[in-house]
């Protein structure tokens, strides 16, 4: 059922990295690059032209939460609901989808799993002169006469804009990872912007563009937030009333639903529907009754194991489609340390507000909890899956998989040998117990994770296999806008109160995964941003990432990929439970657009313009 998704892609994007001239024309004085601490300059917007008596929006200071729903829509359920509607403030995949429906870049995903051109004219290239010789300049042309919601036109200001605030130090983006790498963007008119990095960085589409894991993609409209701060406390950053895509959020009503509207001011063809209705259901279970009801046209993120059932549906008029991802479920440790890690430089990096359990920092107990986790039999009953679920390390069903790595077996005496020799024997309770760094340890750990039943049952599964080595689980089901909260949320996982904890992602479309192991992507106290959910801080796994961004060959980075992978293989940083699939069940009155990996989970939300029904 997997296929290698990426390797097109990557070649394609990649190669615009190799020699070629910029395209020349006169250039507006540079934005200089923000000091460490500071956030940057604002670059001089260009002297207001005459705009032709043609070029103006559909409806002048059109807003969405006034304007008529319509009649014609669809209902789409959503296990989780999101924390923020602007992914770049979100950790929540659901999110990022609600953002693909409303939000705008200069290029997203579509469902061959290339990047194309969206707010932009073409993607930046060397053949178009968009990519410099070097491959430290990218230049955007933006299509002409193109409006935010409001009216207000898309320009090269608001890329200028989206790049100073998620470098603002006084705000706290989820992840800053690759804007840090821009020296300065220069405007020479309204339509065209020039990215100058400070280093070679060939994850650049990872940047502005609109994509279903790019927390950092999408723009934010300069006449909204110009002049302000802390935008993740920003009521227009949660609930916006503003758009650049087909759609525009009407209302959200927590715990119930959210209605999107269509834009009238889109530049893309007119949406076919007038609304969008997606409902907050409980879990998966509650949204494939409500599909089978009729109260829903389509239900998204279900699981592999639910496959089955949606195919005994087919008489009742239900469908089921199956994405190939690049996703992966894993288990992962708190590694944190409140004492930091001291770099090459002197430096101290990775400082965590709470320090991990103790034993976690003997990679043979890590190694014990992987060999204690029958992962295969989970994946063959519970998931009715095969072997190639089964998998070693993080980058699945991509070009970038190190197929020299072979998953961990399960292995109980192995595991518990490895436990004895650390020093932890079992006690009368049948729990591990001893001493870490001069304190009292006992192997009663929790598992933090969101109360899908899937989760549920994962969960249980796991308890039940390391019970047989000793170690005692207690699970933490959260709701899911809980869990995947952010730093300034006071979320477990960013802030490090747990000891374990399961998840969905995905490093795709390119395979640099940003700040998500690099000691600067650690959040803190001090640094509350970053994507570092494992707390973890090595200075040569930041050495192997940077190898991984010195080169646009593909198959140079290839290579530092397969170390890296071999790097957190050895060191069993986390426990890859199973490769992912995109699982759907929607009517057959659904018109549903075609979806990929790329395009992501929401499945046509990268293209829902072209949402129908036939009811």
């Amino acid at each position: 059922m997997k296929r290698n998704l990426f390797a097109l892609l990557s070649l394609l994007v990649l190669a615009s990295m190799v020699l070629a001239a910029c395209g020349g024309g006169a250039v507006a004085t540079a934005t200089e690059a923000p000091a460490a601490t500071e956030a940057p300059a604002a670059t001089e917007a260009p002297a207001a032209t005459e705009a032709p008596a043609a070029c103006a929006p559909a409806e002048t200071g059109w807003s969405p939460t006034t304007a008529e729903t319509g009649t014609k829509g669809i209902n789409i359920a959503f296990e989780q609901e999101p924390d923020q509607a602007v992914g770049t403030f979100s950790n929540m995949s659901f999110a990022a989808w609600i953002w693909q429906m409303y939000g705008v870049g200069p290029g997203k995903w579509d469902d061959q799993n290339n990047l194309v051109a969206y707010a932009a004219t073409e993607i930046p290239s060397t053949e178009n002169g968009g990519v410099s010789a070097d491959g430290l300049t990218l230049t955007w042309k933006l299509k002409p006469c193109i409006f935010w919601s409001d009216g207000e036109p898309i320009t090269s200001q608001d890329f200028v804009y989206t790049w100073q605030a998620i470098m603002d130090p006084g705000t706290a983006p989820i992840s800053r990872a690759g804007y840090d790498k821009i020296a300065s963007i220069d405007t020479p008119d309204d339509q065209t912007v020039v990215v100058h990095f400070s280093a070679l960085y060939p994850a650049w589409a990872l940047l502005f563009d609109l994509g279903p894991n790019n927390i950092g993609g999408g723009l934010l409209p300069a006449h909204i937030f110009e002049g302000q701060t802390a935008l993740e406390t920003n009521p227009e950053i949660h609930q916006p009333t503003w758009a650049g895509g087909p759609f525009a959020i009407k209302e959200w009503v927590p715990g119930d639903h959210m209605t999107l509207v269509r834009n009238p001011n889109y530049f893309g063809d007119a949406a076919i529907l007038d609304y969008i209705n997606i409902k907050f259901v409980p879990d998966p279970e509650a949204g494939l009754a409500a599909l089978q009801a009729g109260d829903v046209d389509l239900m998204v993120n279900m699981a592999e194991s639910d496959i089955e059932t949606i195919k005994s549906l087919e008489p009742q008029g239900i469908k089921l489609r199956v994405d190939p991802t690049p996703e992966f479920e894993h288990l992962f440790f708190n590694l944190g340390t409140t004492a930091g890690v001291t770099m090459p430089d002197g430096t101290v990096a990775g400082q965590s507000d709470v320090d991990g359990f103790c034993p976690f920092k003997d990679v043979n107990v890590r190694k014990a909890i992987m060999l204690g986790i029958d992962r295969l039999t989970f994946i063959e009953e519970y998931l009715k899956e095969d072997e190639k679920a089964f998998i070693a390390s993080l980058w699945p069903n991509s070009y970038w998989y190190n197929t020299s790595l072979t998953p961990y077996p399960y292995d109980p005496d192995q595991a518990n040998a490895l436990l004895d020799a650390a020093g932890y024997p079992a006690g009368s309770d049948g729990v591990r117990a001893g001493t870490c760094d001069g304190n009292p340890v006992k192997f009663s750990l929790g598992i933090e994770t969101t109360n899908a039943q899937r989760r549920i049952d994962n969960v249980l599964a796991i308890q039940s296999s390391l019970r047989e080595i000793g170690i005692d689980i207690k699970p933490n089901h959260l709701p899911a806008g809980t869990f995947f909260g952010s730093y300034p949320e006071g979320a477990d996982m960013q802030v490090g109160n747990f000891d374990m904890a399961i998840y969905t992602t995905g490093f795709y479309p390119d395979p640099d995964t940003g700040d998500t192991f690099l000691c600067s992507g650690v959040p803190f106290v001090d640094k509350p941003t970053g994507q570092n959910n494992y707390h973890f801080c090595d200075p040569a796994l930041d050495e192997l990432f940077a190898q991984g961004l010195a080169s646009s060959d593909a198959a140079t980075r290839k290579e530092a990929y397969d170390a890296i992978q071999q790097y957190q293989y050895d060191n069993v940083l986390f426990v890859p439970l199973y490769a992912r699939a995109n699982v759907y069940a929607y009517q057959d009155t659904l018109v549903f657009p075609l979806s990929s990996g790329n395009s992501g989970g929401g499945g046509g939300a990268w293209a829902a313009e072209y949402y129908d029904t036939t009811k």
